[in-house]
């Protein structure tokens, strides 16, 4: 009987996105936009070189899409946290102008993740990549990192990282 019952129940998965900036086989940089509640949580990873899929507590990437490139001027103190702190003020005005333009819009927690991406999530990274490679190159150290967009599903609706480092 016990046999039949673990047959027949299956975990429910959440899903979710995250942007990863950096190498799978190094440190990575993530920042995941919580579609439940508006939280944004960040947080720096080591991933093992054997690492192919990304796992981190209950979490296992579905997809995964380099939607470019971001070139930081660390010669000059630029990080990836930087460039992580960009893209998070430049998701809060996204939703901001989402939520003065459309009062009647529901908040960003009912809305599917897909979309969470395509009107959140990738436009802000996109554009704070762009504004970079307008800049003049630096005469001090520069450092090109890949850039992700890594769909997920989650064991449930919760936190995924350690230690958040912003709340909304």
């Amino acid at each position: 009987m016990l046999a039949r019952f673990k047959k027949s129940f299956t975990p429910s998965t959440t899903p979710s996105a995250l942007l990863i900036i950096g190498k799978f086989d190094a440190t990575i940089h993530v920042l995941h936009l919580l579609p439940e509640n508006d939280t944004i949580e960040r947080s720096s990873l080591t991933t093992p070189t054997s690492t192919t899929t990304f796992r981190h507590g209950g979490v296992t990437e579905q997809a995964r899409e380099q939607i470019g490139a971001v070139t930081l001027h660390v010669g000059d103190g630029e990080t990836a946290d930087s460039f992580l702190d960009d893209v998070e003020t430049r998701i809060r005005k996204r939703q901001n102008d989402s939520l003065s333009s459309s009062p009647a819009q529901l908040q960003i927690g009912s809305v599917e993740v897909t979309q969470l991406v395509q009107d959140f999530l990738q436009p802000a990274a996109l554009d704070a990549i762009h504004e970079r490679e307008e800049r003049d190159r630096s005469i001090h150290a520069t450092q090109t990192y890949p850039v992700f967009i890594v769909y997920i599903i989650r064991t449930r609706a919760r936190t995924i990282l350690t230690e958040p480092t912003s709340f909304p």
